[in-house]
């Protein structure tokens, strides 16, 4: 699995830390996760695309996922090119809500082979491609199509370039009742952000099933937003002390602010192993402290998901119980420093 999927997950099941305790207050309230791994304007990025929900709520049936208008989408790659991971965790209801975790690859596929799916989960055969997710559950080898499309016609196409749906089986219908509460998946050379640095608000739209029923339940229908800055900053430089000690520090920034608390990591390229993490302060500054033998490379990982108190746009007026979930989510790596020790 690559770092930065990885470190999604474990971003996501922090966001998510209730999913797995629940509360009986619970609503079906799904959660859309938008990372992008660069928010640099007209550039090509990797896309880490998440739905997070409670142990509560009730199954998620389909998922229409929208991006927003300014992103370009190539969707011409060749039948059988892997396009990323996924990472999906979730409980068993026949097993006494006993966690689970699967890992597998997201592939273009032929849309002719998931046509009758197509049909019944979006409506349509016609589509401009089709990924297929692979993880394997319980010793069973499952197999989720992605339907992707350019948005061309109103009223998507008002608020939307792309859009991405995938409909998923039930407890009732997976092996040990398998219910999917994180799902997390990257895309990767497909995706170009939008050419401005405003800040780039996805929809999506979760359709539960109804509780108890292979039936979905429309009435249900909640809204997501997921905000991606248009701006992340974040830097690195060294400062040498005496007795072979290095001072690695820097600032992250988005929007231009400050952001603190955010977890920063920091790496060697010696190794794929996490060597440090730190937390930000109030001026987005952070520092690390280390010992030298000899000299090293480093460079520094962000990757950081957080809710909203809101939802930042419109609803899109489709969801009958509107927008209730909001979050933000950015991703920043720097260049490698090179640290030298002074004795």
């Amino acid at each position: 699995m690559k770092r930065s999927i990885r470190v999604a997950v474990a971003a996501c099941a922090g966001l998510a830390a209730l999913a797995f305790v629940g509360s009986a207050m619970a609503a079906y309230s799904p959660r859309l996760v938008v990372t992008t791994v660069t928010n640099k304007p007209s550039k090509q990025t990797t896309l880490l695309l998440s739905h997070v929900q409670d142990i509560n709520d009730d199954p998620t049936a389909r998922d229409t996922i929208y991006a927003p208008l300014g992103y370009q989408a190539n969707l011409s790659q060749p039948v059988g090119t892997t396009i990323g991971d996924v990472v999906a965790s979730g409980v068993f209801r026949q097993g006494a809500n006993t966690p689970f975790q699967a890992n597998g690859t997201v592939t273009v596929d032929n849309l002719a082979t998931w046509a009758t799916q197509a049909a019944q989960c979006t409506g349509t055969t016609t589509h401009d491609t089709v990924w297929r997710a692979d993880v394997t559950l319980a010793g069973s080898a499952l197999h989720v199509p992605i339907w992707v499309d350019h948005v061309t016609t109103p009223p998507e196409n008002t608020f939307a370039s792309v859009r991405i749906q995938f409909c998923l089986v039930g407890p009732l219908g997976t092996p040990l009742g398998a219910q999917v509460l994180i799902a997390v998946f990257d895309v990767e050379k497909v995706f170009t952000n939008p050419p401005g640095t405003a800040d780039r608000v996805w929809h999506a739209l979760f359709l539960p099933y109804a509780p108890g029923t292979p039936n979905p339940n429309p009435a249900a229908m909640t809204e997501g937003q997921a905000v991606s800055p248009g701006r992340v900053s974040l830097s690195l430089t060294v400062k040498r002390l005496r007795h072979r000690v290095v001072l690695l520090q820097g600032r992250l920034l988005v929007d231009g602010q400050p952001q603190s608390g955010v977890t920063v990591e920091l790496y060697g390229t010696s190794s794929s192993k996490r060597l440090a993490k730190a937390k930000t302060n109030r001026s987005g500054r952070y520092t690390f402290r280390r010992k030298l033998k000899r000299k090293a490379r480093f460079y520094v990982l962000v990757i950081a998901i957080g809710d909203l108190p809101s939802c930042p746009a419109p609803p899109l007026g489709i969801a009958p119980q509107g927008c209730t979930t909001a979050t933000i989510s950015f991703a920043a790596a720097t260049g490698i420093v090179t640290a030298r020790p002074r004795r």
